[in-house]
């Protein structure tokens, strides 16, 4: 078991609830909490899935790709996933495909421990639910009142509870105690882990609540117990943990309030996530990987380079997951012929440079990044540390990278799936996802925060082949940048559908949505590959440049851009759309579109934007309204049962004139028949009419409680690229 990472059969239960804030966008499909939060391979599981715009299930998307394949069915209101016993365990992001495209992302735990349910109705002491660890306990804290459990456990038996509530994107802070049977507190549960050995045989209660004492359907959880190992962190020749097969405690590794790690050679099932440590020296091209230093000192490396040497130091620790805030200290070192040094502050780093334009949403990111393009030979001292953690004697693990600023590299990238413009003085946060409509465009932006003045430019291309009906429209990032877009082109007829990017490693999102910024706490977190939704449904408009191949302009001049708008037949409002990407989004121009209108026209005048020259990248973005129908579906095959209703009435009233027609003629030895043949169609029309009626009256029902209604979109141009070129000498 891992505290930090950790066949299956699943039923899923769809709830959809109305909106969490009444805004008028465009379906999109967002998971607010599923339940259970694990399950254990080989066994069924009972998901119950909550949230908006959960309509036309189709199937449930996992990243990364579980070891195994997984079986996955619907009958349209429920889900049957059958995963081998044999499933590798770990963190799952699960996502909701759907009518309307994709959702975002929740976490589900795949693990070997039995599962068992909270029953919901263990609020007191005395209605304590007796468990059997090793277990994991899922449960959601629905009222305010603690869960009670209880369990035996034999003398100096040793059991460790785990909880990653923030891994997990839930709301609860798991708060608790081991009690003996006097009501005496044995073991906390704090920094997500509680450590207990029972001092004696005998039957012992566990005590667990929110910290704030929350309850809801966001306040779910899952619990490991377990008298087996527990890993932290792992290099290829070394796991540390607690409770470790083969374990010698290493005192002074400490990275929580549970006594110090242990470390083993015996690596084989251990996640591998942290280079093998080791100290050498460090050179331009290298790393170096380690624990940061207890009491707080530094860790310190000389770092020589030669006059032309240009490199980006970086220092890789909080991105691992790790509850780190790195500080670097670059200094100059000189030497006089004494041999006597002399330090002077280079620079002081705790987190990656801001640039222009800074990523559309705040995400947590807190490894200092540093670029220099050497002038003459020298030599750095770098100091780094983790000054929060040493105050509490915590250590955690780092890599100190220092990169040739020449290599891109996307290692480091994040995905942050596409908003609305903001409204002014919105104190809304909904939940995101990324989704193309029929005939339209859908981006993500990517911001690669290490990325620095230095950095060359980069291509953004996805690194799996497109879905049927899917066009890759790649981006780029012009040097020294560090934002981009890439962008997804859907054809008329493209089939619905969702697929994961596996070449952008995270994706940055909310935990839940928030109807107030000033009164709620806002919640972002670092969740694996981003992924795409097709929704086979049209799109209000799409808008293409009309070069393919970048445009060029001369510095300090202006370069007319020709835009081409191709509209659904509903939507004849104007276009704003503004530039993406290119510098500070609240400075960037816009370019507005006339009603109706199939062409536009983009001016950018590269001295007032001050462009200097160099390669460029950026993408258009605008709100769009259009009326939609939810289940337009449902509404067509109504008016088609009621047309067909129709037809077959018509039908049956000529049936009703021909037997009557005969009945009249007919000779006296056939008018009995005849007649006969008359009541029957007769009472076939009264039916008939009846079916006509009622179909027509159900069709207008349905399309009166799904009439249109306006939703707005976002519109996006496909990346465009753009080349600002020296301006001639005179």
């Amino acid at each position: 078991m891992s505290l930090r990472h950790v066949s299956l059969a699943v039923t899923a239960i769809i709830a959809t609830a109305a909106s969490a804030f009444a805004q008028a966008t465009f379906p999109s499909p967002t998971l607010t909490s599923i339940y259970p939060l694990g399950g254990k391979s080989g066994t069924t599981v009972e998901l119950s899935l909550k949230g908006t715009d959960l309509e036309g299930p189709r199937t449930l998307l996992f990243s990364p790709a579980p070891s195994k394949p997984i079986g996955i069915k619907t009958d349209g209101t429920k889900f049957t996933l059958t995963l081998p016993p044999d499933i590798g365990p770990g963190l799952f992001d699960v996502r909701f495909v759907g009518r309307f495209g994709v959702s975002n992302s929740r976490r589900f735990q795949i693990g070997t421990l039995n599962v068992v349910e909270s029953t919901g109705k263990n609020l007191k002491a005395a209605d304590a639910q007796l468990i059997e660890p090793d277990c994991t306990l899922n449960g959601v804290l629905k009222s305010s009142a603690p869960h009670w459990f209880s369990f035996n456990a034999k003398k100096s038996a040793r059991l460790i509870l785990t909880f990653q509530g923030e891994a997990l994107a839930t709301k609860t802070t798991l708060i608790g105690a081991v009690l003996d049977p006097q009501g005496r507190e044995l073991a906390r549960f704090r920094d997500g882990m509680a450590d207990f050995t029972a001092p004696e045989a005998g039957t012992y209660q566990l005590n667990l609540h929110d910290l704030m004492f929350g309850s809801g359907d966001d306040y779910g959880y899952s619990l490991n117990i377990t008298s087996g190992p527990v890993v932290f962190c792992a290099t290829p020749d070394t796991t540390y943990g607690w409770h470790l097969d083969g374990g010698k405690l290493t005192p002074d590794l400490v990275v929580n309030g549970h006594g110090p790690l242990e470390s083993s050679a015996k690596v084989s099932a251990a996640p591998i996530n942290l280079p093998v440590i080791k100290e050498a020296p460090l050179t331009i091209g290298g790393a170096v990987t380690g624990w940061f230093p207890k009491d707080g000192a530094p860790a310190q490396f000389d770092l020589p380079f030669k006059t032309g040497d240009r490199f980006i130091i970086e220092v890789i620790s909080q991105q691992l997951g790790l509850a780190t805030a790195p500080y670097l200290l670059i200094e100059n070192v000189k030497k006089d012929d004494k041999g006597t040094e002399t330090l002077t502050t280079q620079a002081e780093l705790t987190e990656p440079p801001t640039g222009q334009p800074v990523p559309s949403i705040k995400v947590p990111f807190l490894d200092p990044v540093y670029a220099y393009e050497a002038k003459a030979d020298g030599l750095f001292r770098l100091s780094l540390s983790d000054p929060l953690n040493a105050a509490n004697e915590r250590r955690h693990p780092y890599t100190l990278r220092v990169r040739k600023a020449d290599e891109a590299t996307l290692d480091a990238a994040i995905a942050i799936e596409p908003t609305l413009p903001p409204v002014a003085n919105a104190r809304t946060l909904d939940l995101t996802s990324a989704n193309v409509w029929r005939g339209g465009i859908a981006a993500l932006e990517v911001w690669v925060p290490n990325r620095t003045a230095l950095s060359p430019p980069i291509e953004l291309t996805p690194s799996i082949a497109p879905p049927p009906g899917i066009t890759f429209l790649n981006g780029y990032i012009g040097k020294g940048q560090s934002i981009g877009y890439i962008a997804f082109q859907a054809a008329a007829d493209a089939p619905a559908g969702a697929v994961t990017l596996p070449q952008f490693p995270r994706t940055a999102t909310s935990g839940w949505p928030v109807k107030d910024t000033n009164r709620e706490q806002v919640f972002r977190r670092l969740s694996g590959p981003p992924a795409i939704g097709i929704v086979d449904r049209p799109a209000p408009a799409m808008v293409r440049s009309q070069q393919v191949q970048p445009y060029e302009v001369i510095a300090g001049s202006k370069v007319d851009l020709a835009l081409d708008v191709v509209r659904h037949p509903d939507f004849t409002d104007l276009l704003k759309l503004k530039v993406l990407g290119l510098m500070d989004n609240t400075k960037s121009p816009e370019v507005t579109i006339a009603a109706k209108a199939t062409t536009g026209k983009l001016t950018l005048d590269t001295k007032a934007l001050k462009l200097t020259p160099g390669e460029y990248g950026f993408i258009l973005q605008g709100p769009a309204k259009m009326k939609i129908r939810r289940n337009e579906e449902a509404v067509a095959a109504a008016d088609a049962a009621a047309k067909q209703a129709s037809t077959a009435r018509d039908t049956t009233a000529k049936e009703l004139a021909t037997a009557t027609a005969a009945a009249k003629t007919a000779p006296p030895a056939e008018k009995a028949a005849k007649d006969t043949a008359v009541k029957a169609a007769t009472d076939k029309l009264k039916q008939a009419d009846k079916a006509k009626t009622d179909t027509a009256a159900a069709a207008k029902a349905l399309a009166a409680k799904d009439a249109p209604k306006d939703v707005t979109f976002i519109v996006w141009s496909n990346p465009i690229r753009l080349i600002v070129k020296e301006a001639p000498k005179k």
